[in-house]
């Protein structure tokens, strides 16, 4: 039975060399350096060290070197482990005197196969006078290599086999690449197909909704134009109220039905004021607002933001909803807004309540679809509309989070692509 030293640092691939070479039946044993493969070869016998080349301590090319230096393990041979592919590591195996070298990643047979023919040339020179040193040049620098030809001619065949590995798993991967290609194109194509129904579908969905929409709006105009002497004050508000709400729906889906559009028709994003956005927000909710009796802070500063108004108008909606719907018994909502501007080009948004708050267990995984913490008894809703928020931003480029609001409640931070304060702000409209 032949012994292997394998010389590794890292345990799980001492390991993985141990398992493959004890199930071919070698004896193996296992040093965690070169200096301690260094001691083990000193102290006994082994007819193969199969050796790691970056270690701490000596490298395997250090360790090679001693080996082949002490007349006691000179005839050992060794191979060499490495991610190294730099024709200049090939010298470096030449020069220290090393059998053979086998590239990272490998296979389990073909680690063997590598095994069994370094044994098996090892076997054949045994007994032979080690040959003439030669000197060579290589990028400049003399280098001297005493190896016998046949191990000389070993080490450079197992480096041309690997280029040829090497090179066939590229032909391999070129031809998985144009064939993914292919199917990509063919998806792409299907994809365009899909969209132009989907589009005729979500124009179809669009008008049948705004039809029972018109018919509010008419029906509330008629109400105020003919019974508003005949309504109080509340109920004047309330109707007002119905007939605001449907025009703003309306606008709405318009609105939404055009981002649909978006990626399609190559719309550019546009230079959007955040401030003007959440001011529009916050007058579609006042009614919400002032009947939880809520108060809304906004930052003193402007900001800007690259993206589509109508996303950002919904994104604000979604978030300032949550902070009214997910509020406290009998404590009235407070609710803070700010932004600042990152080094990295981006602004990052907050929005922070002191409602009930998310457990930090829960803060990625309320950015599921129809992902619910609560009872539907408890709070209204479908689990849709932080998942709404996230495709949003993501749509913008930025990433969303929760975070623990200080004194109770959540934050909402996300960021969003600024833009040049040149251009003209463009906000949602309605």
């Amino acid at each position: 039975m032949s012994r292997v030293l394998v010389v590794e640092d890292s345990p799980t691939q001492a390991a993985q060399l141990e398992m493959i070479l004890a199930g071919a039946g070698f004896a193996v044993e296992v040093a965690r350096d070169g200096q301690e493969g260094c001691e083990r070869c000193a102290a006994a016998s082994f007819d193969l060290v199969l050796s790691d080349v970056l270690m701490p301590r000596l490298t395997g090319f250090e360790l090679c070197r001693k080996l082949k230096a002490d007349p006691a393990t000179r005839d050992v041979p060794v191979i060499l482990l490495t991610t190294l592919a730099d024709p200049a590591n090939i010298i470096e195996a030449l020069a220290c005197g090393a059998e053979n070298f086998i590239n990272k990643p490998y296979d389990a047979d073909y680690l063997l196969d590598r095994v069994n023919q370094v044994l098996a040339s090892a076997r054949m020179r045994a007994g032979r006078p080690p040959g003439a040193e030669a000197e060579i040049l290589f990028l400049g620098e003399r280098i001297t290599i005493g190896s016998p030809k046949e191990q000389i001619l070993d080490l450079l065949v197992s480096s041309l086999e690997d280029s040829i590995r090497a090179n066939r798993k590229l032909q391999a991967s070129q031809a998985a690449v144009e064939e993914a290609d292919r199917e990509i194109r063919a998806q792409h194509e299907q994809l365009g197909r899909v969209n132009k129904e989907l589009e005729a579908f979500a124009y179809t969905v669009s008008h049948d909704l705004k039809e029972p929409l018109r018919g509010i709006e008419a029906l509330s105009g008629l109400l105020l134009e003919d019974c508003a002497p005949s309504l109080d004050e509340q109920g004047s508000r309330y109707l007002h109220l119905v007939r605001d709400s449907a025009l703003r729906m309306r606008q709405l889906i318009d609105d939404l039905l055009a981002f649909s559009r978006v990626g399609r028709h190559g719309t550019s994003a546009v230079r959007v004021d955040l401030r003007a956005v959440v001011t529009g927000v916050l007058a579609t909710l006042r009614f919400s607002l002032d009947e939880a009796g809520a108060t809304v802070a906004l930052p003193p500063d402007a900001a800007a933001a690259l993206g589509y108004p109508t996303l950002l108008q919904q994104l604000f909606a979604n978030l300032l909803g949550n902070a009214l719907k997910y509020r406290r018994p009998a404590v009235a909502p407070r609710i803070t807004i700010a932004w600042c501007a990152l080094d990295d080009g981006a602004l990052e948004v907050a929005v922070a309540d002191n409602g009930i708050g998310v457990p930090s267990e829960h803060r990625e995984w309320v950015f599921g679809l129809f992902q619910r913490l609560h009872r539907r008894e408890e709070f209204p809703g479908t689990g849709v509309g932080l998942a709404i928020c996230k495709r949003i931003v993501e749509e913008h480029d930025g990433t969303i989070w929760l975070e623990e609001t200080p004194g109770g409640g959540c934050t909402v931070r996300f960021t969003l692509r600024r833009t040049d304060a040149a251009a003209p702000p463009v906000c949602f409209s309605g």
